[in-house]
């Protein structure tokens, strides 16, 4: 199956920051990283837009024009960027959300259980583990395929 991947346009999934660099929207990797660019971009159409607001005519009609075509541009980029953060955002989220625990019984026996992961060898651990298994093979039984 083909897959798809959009092609840099700059000002519409490249954004430019204000030192120059350009970062590709797919490239930001954290909400938190996403912020800082996004606050950089809030930056550059504020100081645009005071540009504009203080020009006494001395830059010209050319510079006016270029101005406020570059504060188009910062714009557009916004809601992408934020789409984007809102993605990393949700991501972030599932990620840090832990296996539901049925019980409180069930809490203690995982932390149980990665503290002893955490204490033990990787040998230890497996053989205390198959041992589990081997007196309990019910419990150890796999549901649909996955790992417990």
């Amino acid at each position: 199956m083909a897959v798809l991947t959009e092609r840099p346009i700059r000002g519409v999934n490249v954004v430019v920051l204000s030192n120059g660099q350009e970062v590709h929207l797919d490239d930001i990797t954290t909400s938190a990283e996403g912020q800082t660019i996004l606050d950089d971009l809030d930056g550059a159409i504020l100081g645009i837009e005071d540009q504009l607001a203080f020009d006494d005519g001395h830059n010209g009609p050319i510079w006016r024009k270029r101005a406020e075509m570059a504060l188009k541009k910062k714009r557009r980029q916004r809601p992408g960027l934020q789409q984007r953060i809102g993605e990393l955002r949700r991501e972030e989220k599932r990620a840090a959300q832990h296996e539901p625990v049925t019980s409180r019984k069930d809490a203690k026996r995982k932390a149980f259980v990665d503290a002893a992961e955490e204490l033990l060898s990787p040998e230890v651990f497996t053989k205390v583990w198959s041992r589990a298994a081997e007196r309990m093979p019910v419990a150890f039984a796999e549901v649909g395929g996955g790992e417990v």
